[in-house]
């Protein structure tokens, strides 16, 4: 999961102080001095929304809505995107889904080539030779032993003539490998089914990144309105500053750290939308895209929500989804399987195989030259054979031996993964219940602000108070909105990071 939180915010009370400080004194100042200048009404509306919007989203009534996973483009995608259109443009352009696919299609093809080890094999091999100074013919002329003959010349050898020809079909057949070949088979399946948990995995962990820098980019949106309010704020408090400094009320280095705290803001502001580019760089490489920008989106602000399972639920839900735990699993049954072909290797006990070989070789060319068939110079070996070592092998035997160190790694890192997803879902729910309550304690804190503001409101609407000391509280107000959506993007990844954890049990 991508981080979410937002650091730049805790600096916002920082921030805030010297103008604060600053505003502050310019108090001094009737009301009626300051009001006919310039109305705070406008400020009064737009703070209002943006409180009502940021109300709106710290709402835990619901559950929150279930991830969505990727699916099969339909149609061609075009801007403005919504969350739906870059799940399927990132199931089908996403370089990382693709490795994995690749991945998964080698470890189907090394199945296969496991289960071929049992079937038998079939090669042919084929010489031809053409001989310069071929052997003359041999033979015991007629009379050679006399008195007793041979009345007739006796062909011994009748030469090889220019050519030479030579054929072979050889086939091969396991017969007993004393369960080699099975086990094999069995690591090879192994293999492809961590491939494929591989390529699951990666889907819903991309489905959930998706979610996450979608709705972060969403709270992100909001705050930088806050941001922009406290902006205009700021510009005004630093004018009444200003003439706080003309009517002799406050020091320029007073004013000066007033400027240099509207300027803070201004850089944070930079900051949110540095963030902003790099979350829209991460969705943007996510989906296959080129680029993305905030005009591509169709952002919808979503409300906070509630867990979908409490903490005794979830557990069983992750020990049978939790890709982590599949895939640990996965791989303590193949480090098995390997301590048991070692062990059978070690014992070097002999493997038995049929050899069958059709071959002919002679000067006439089979099926071409006339009456091959008469020199009689084919012939078919049936063969019965075993390989083996009669006194075991002492390097298969230190194999077998690493092989169950390393079954014993395995146990033990599965069982580091169960207790690290079991650490991970407490501390999320952990950090959930802070998030709720953080989120609950600065709604409340508005509350406060608005009551203050209310009564400052209707104090300045009465010929007192100060304007100063007005736009200051509502910009420590807006400070604890920025906070609060701030708070709103780690909330919301906790609870992703929970349909992570369950991925597997929900497909």
């Amino acid at each position: 999961m991508n981080d979410t939180r937002l650091p730049w915010l805790s600096r916002f009370p920082m921030a805030l102080a010297a103008l604060l400080a600053a505003a502050g004194m310019a108090a001094a100042q009737t009301g009626a001095e300051i009001r006919a200048d310039v109305p705070i009404d406008p400020f009064v509306l737009e703070f209002d929304a943006v409180v009502a919007a940021c109300k709106a989203a710290v709402d835990f009534s619901a559950p929150m809505d279930a991830v969505r996973p990727l699916s099969a483009p339909a149609g061609r995608q075009q801007a403005p995107y919504s969350l739906d259109d870059l799940l399927r443009l990132a199931a089908a352009g996403n370089p990382g889904l693709k490795a994995s696919a690749a991945a998964e299609a080698a470890a189907a093809a090394d199945f296969s080539s496991a289960r071929a080890r049992r079937l038998p094999t079939l090669k042919t091999e084929t010489t031809g030779t053409y001989i310069g100074n071929p052997t003359d013919p041999i033979s015991i002329p007629a009379g050679s032993f006399p008195p007793f003959g041979p009345p007739n010349d006796i062909v011994i050898y009748e030469g090889s003539g220019n050519s030479l020809y030579d054929f072979k079909l050889v086939g091969d057949l396991p017969l007993f490998s004393w369960g080699k070949i099975s086990l094999g088979v069995d690591l090879a399946r192994t293999g492809l089914g961590a491939a494929a948990l591989q390529v699951r995995k990666a889907e819903r962990e991309l489905a959930v990144r998706l979610r996450a820098d979608w709705d972060t980019l969403a709270y992100l949106g909001r705050a930088g309105e806050v941001l922009d309010l406290q902006a205009r704020i700021g510009e005004r408090l630093v004018e009444l500053a200003g003439r706080s400094v003309a009517a002799g009320f406050t020091t320029q280095a007073e004013l000066a750290d007033a400027r240099i705290s509207v300027k803070e803001i201004e850089m944070e502001r930079t900051k949110l939308d540095e963030r902003q580019d790099r979350l829209l760089s991460d969705l943007a490489s996510m989906a296959g895209l080129p680029a993305l920008y905030l005009a591509d989106l169709d952002l919808d602000v979503p409300p906070a929500g509630a867990p979908r399972w409490t903490e005794e639920e979830i557990w069983p839900m992750a020990r049978e989804g939790s890709y982590d735990l599949a895939l640990a699993a996965s791989q303590l049954d193949a480090k098995r399987g390997l301590k048991r072909l070692a062990d059978k290797e070690a014992l070097g006990l002999p493997d038995i195989g049929l050899h069958v070989e059709l071959s002919y070789g002679g000067s006439s060319l089979p099926f071409f030259s006339q009456g091959w068939r008469d020199d009689d110079d084919y012939q078919l070996t049936l063969s019965l054979g075993a390989s083996g070592s009669l006194m075991g092998n002492a390097v298969k035997h230190a194999e077998a031996a690493r092989a169950g160190a390393e079954l014993a790694g395995a146990e033990a890192r599965y069982d580091e993964t169960e207790r690290s997803v079991q650490a991970f879902i407490h501390g999320a729910y952990l950090g959930i219940r802070l998030g709720k309550a953080r989120l609950e304690h600065a709604m409340l804190r508005q509350e406060g602000w608005a009551a203050d503001l209310g009564q400052k409101r209707a104090t300045i609407r009465a010929g007192a108070g100060s304007e100063s000391e007005y736009l200051s509280l509502m910009l420590k107000a807006l400070g604890g909105l920025a906070e609060a959506y701030g708070t709103l993007a780690e909330y919301r990844s906790g609870l992703l990071s929970l349909e992570a954890v369950v991925g597997g049990y929900l497909n």
